[in-house]
């Protein structure tokens, strides 16, 4: 590859390995020598749409082997999602060749999933919507020119699907994991009934079909501005300003909604307008956690005086004068004998030196 590799997928029974890259060319590799068996490379599928490689246009997000259908010639035994969002099943043998692609939708599809015995494919796209498909008898004959027949559709979330895993259940039943964007981890049935979300306070057993939370549907999606049925929408668009009109019966709350499903725990519909911020994981800013102290009343400093302007009487005045006012002394020669050891002087004793040598210099000065 000339570029990074987005996926990675194993067929045990054929010792096969797939790799694709962010520049839309599959490989196809021996696992018994190591060399290449094969290079696919799918054309854009709509002409009429732009196509960006360097946009991520031509990227192969995920690769399936249908390991199920063996070492077959005729039918297409592994599946790509990319590019342009299109899933392509490929015949591997003769140099490869493109069996059918197909779109889910108009923003295409960003991952795929199969189960066990490869009758059921599962995509995802952005917006977290969930196609299920049978392939149990596509692409096994030859080329086919339209999607396989649709099993299911659902939103499992209210953003964009990372991650797929079919698990097997009890007896022959199959479940669908699903993660996204929005910080959560879903399950479902093959059929795409919804059992719970991981972490919920309600709990759910997987062997009572009663315990499942179908025919509810997530919270959050259930609050998603485009999930509102069709009446509720011509209802506020008919009333522009509904908010603040007090005579419209366009809110929310004066609809009847009939919905299908409604909440566990009684509560109506949520519009946007009801819809929390969006969440974030960064956590507090770095300056929010910084202690922080009141500032004391500190005096404003004392402009110095210019040496040169003033006179030098004044200035000894002015220190005399402070001085005495803030210690509140009586100023006395200090003579100390001859002959006699004094003790060391006192911060006061020094305060008193200073002065009587600026009144000594004053004299002299006059």
């Amino acid at each position: 590859h000339t570029e990074d590799i987005l996926a990675v997928t194993a067929n045990s029974s054929t010792n096969h390995l797939a790799t694709s890259s962010y520049d839309g060319e599959i490989i196809i590799w021996s696992l018994v020598s190591g060399h290449i068996f094969c290079r696919l490379k799918a054309p854009p599928p709509d002409p009429k749409k732009p196509f960006d490689p360097m946009e991520g246009d031509a990227a192969v997000n995920t690769l399936v082997f249908l390991s199920a259908r063996g070492a077959t010639r005729r039918a297409a035994t592994l599946v790509a999602c990319g590019p342009a969002g299109y899933i392509h099943f490929w015949n591997i043998y003769k140099g490869g060749k493109v069996m059918s692609y197909f779109t889910p939708n108009s923003e295409g599809s960003n991952l795929i999933a199969v189960n066990g015995n490869n009758t059921v494919l599962a995509s995802g796209d952005t917006a977290g919507n969930v196609k299920l498909y049978n392939i149990s008898e596509y692409c096994t004959e030859g080329t086919e020119r339209s999607p396989p027949p649709l099993l299911s559709q659902f939103r499992a979330h209210t953003s964009t699907i990372k991650c797929f895993e079919f698990v097997s259940g009890v007896g022959q039943s199959e479940f669908l994991l699903s993660g996204s964007d929005d910080c959560s981890v879903r399950l479902w049935t093959g059929k795409g009934h919804y059992i719970g979300t991981l972490g919920q306070t309600t709990r759910w057993d997987i062997e009572d079909p009663d315990t499942y939370a179908h025919p509810r549907v997530p919270r959050d999606v259930l609050a998603e501005p485009i999930e509102i049925p069709e009446k509720v929408r011509q209802s506020i668009d008919a009333t522009p300003d509904y908010k603040d009109s007090k005579n419209s019966k366009s809110d929310i709350h004066d609809v009847d909604l009939d919905l299908e499903y409604q909440e566990q725990e009684g509560t109506r519909l949520r519009h946007v307008k009801h819809k929390p911020g969006p969440k974030t994981h960064e956590g507090p800013a770095v300056y929010h956690s910084l202690p922080c102290f009141e500032l004391t009343d500190v005096p404003p400093s004392r402009q110095a005086p210019v040496i040169g302007s003033l006179d030098p009487l004044s200035i000894l005045d002015a220190v005399e004068i402070e001085s005495v006012a803030s210690e509140d002394v009586t100023l006395k020669p200090f003579t100390p004998k001859l002959g006699v050891k004094t003790r060391r002087s006192s911060p006061m004793t020094s305060k008193l030196k200073v002065l009587n040598g600026a009144s000594a210099l004053k004299n002299n000065y006059k």
